[in-house]
């Protein structure tokens, strides 16, 4: 896939210090974008760092730490990176976990506040950046085109904090793609897109129950630490295809189901922003 030189251009990656946004945050590196690393934690921050500079020697990598379910920890960080940077042209919200259990706040299950909510936090408090810079773009990790066409019900004016786990991920799988839907038809300088990364070496289940702990080692074993799909979509000056659409690893458009529309991305929207005011 083609990709561009970035130099000049400033990136944020959220989960930056390991899966997916690692490896993100390594190809963006290598072609001279400033990177910004996002982590929970410091020593996590300062090890990626140190992988990316490996990857990438003499690159400008730097990382932070905030709390992203935290819109004063957000606020904090964009302050940050408006003094440093003044303007951000691409975000990649990379964060995501498997297994968590509980309640961020009272009817905010802690999977979909880690896996969706964070990604709408960070990027309406990064807008003023991006729109700021020339032809800024959101990048959105997302999963596999097959689990994707699949989504033909889920709710969109909020989210029931009784709902299995696994219906509680597939909104938030659901809501990302509504996210790109909304920026793309919202915002007029920034484009938008979630994309599938393929498969890429991750700790992701690290922490779950041995057969799923086995799982992830044996699939690592054959994944990659590099994200093409993300170098290429970040990177090019082209039109990102479809309107916040998603295009899978190899940067193929997705056909998304019907109830990705319009519609449903103004309610997920803003059922979104009465979620975040809990979290105030």
């Amino acid at each position: 896939m083609e990709t561009q030189r970035m130099e000049g251009k400033t990136v944020l990656v959220s989960g930056g210090s390991s899966g997916v946004g690692l490896a993100v945050a390594k190809g963006l590196a290598r072609l001279g974008a400033r990177t910004v690393l996002l982590s929970r934690d410091s020593d996590r921050g300062r090890n990626a760092v140190r992988a990316v500079q490996q990857a990438a020697p003499g690159a400008d990598v730097d990382s932070r730490v905030a709390d992203l379910t935290s819109p004063a920890s957000v606020a904090r960080l964009v302050d940050d990176l408006r003094d440093t940077a003044g303007t951000l042209d691409v975000l990649v919200n990379a964060t995501g976990a498997v297994g968590e259990r509980g309640d961020l706040r009272p009817g905010i299950p802690r999977s979909f506040a880690t896996n969706y909510l964070t990604h709408h936090l960070l990027t309406r408090a990064a807008l003023p950046l991006l729109r700021d810079a020339p032809a800024a773009r959101v990048l959105t990790v997302g999963v596999a085109p097959a689990l994707v066409r699949r989504l033909k019900e889920f709710a969109v004016d909020g989210v029931d904090a009784n709902a299995s786990g696994v219906r509680v991920l597939t909104q938030a799988v659901a809501w990302k793609l509504l996210l790109s839907r909304h920026l793309a038809e919202t915002e007029t300088s920034i484009s938008a897109a979630v994309f599938h990364p393929g498969l890429i070496k991750s700790d992701l289940l690290g922490r779950q129950a041995l057969p799923l702990r086995l799982v992830g080692s044996i699939t690592n074993r054959f994944a990659s630490s590099t994200c093409p799909v993300a170098d290429h979509l970040a990177s090019r000056t082209a039109d990102l295809g479809p309107a916040g659409g998603m295009v899978d690893d190899h940067g193929r458009t997705v056909a998304l189901p019907p109830t990705i529309s319009t519609a449903n991305a103004d309610r997920s929207w803003a059922a979104s922003e009465a979620l975040v005011h809990q979290l105030d």
